[in-house]
């Protein structure tokens, strides 16, 4: 019950949010995009930093960085590693380490002792690409998602107003 209570907290919490949608969208897909870069431990920052700087929300922003967890962290890595190492190759620099298909946590570790930069660099190059890449794609399903649950919300209150007024005004008859 703890996750599930945590997330439903944390939806309300955006829904309730006073900003208009579009910052609140922003937000969240600015925290979704810096999930794609490696510098791991600063996310937060990044997202708030991003957030402040386009005049978006920071608090949806740092709820956006929760897209990169444990179970994601993987897929977005790889996927910007192997972007990086693509346009390496494209583009013709050296350097751009080549993970094998099939390898062990000690070929991986070896190639991170002795050349730390070859899956540095081009995982850094990919993340942030795909990071500028993929703020537009959710920063559209964020909006469109917050602006109908801020609709519906709001309709929600006008009709429990105008039954509350009903309620009155029967009750005065």
């Amino acid at each position: 019950m703890g996750w599930k209570r945590s997330f439903s907290y944390l939806k309300h919490r955006l829904l309730r949010i006073s900003d208009s949608s579009h910052s609140v969208a922003l937000g969240l897909a600015l925290g979704f995009g810096v999930s794609f870069t490696p510098l791991l431990g600063t996310h937060f920052i990044q997202a708030g930093l991003l957030a402040y700087a386009l005049r978006c929300n920071a608090f949806a922003a740092i709820v956006g960085t929760f897209i990169g967890n444990p179970w994601t962290f993987p897929l977005f890595w790889w996927s910007g590693f192997s972007f990086g190492s693509f346009l390496f190759s494209v583009f013709g620099f050296k350097g751009a380490e080549k993970i094998p298909d099939k390898f062990e946590i000690a070929q991986l570790w070896d190639i991170i002792t002795t050349q730390p930069m070859a899956l540095f660099l081009p995982w850094m190059l990919g993340g942030y690409i795909l990071f500028i890449l993929s703020v537009p794609a959710a920063y559209y399903v964020y909006y469109k998602l917050i602006s109908a649950a801020k609709k519906a919300r709001t309709k929600a209150a006008d009709l429990r107003k105008k039954q509350k007024l009903k309620k009155l005004e029967d009750a005065a008859e």
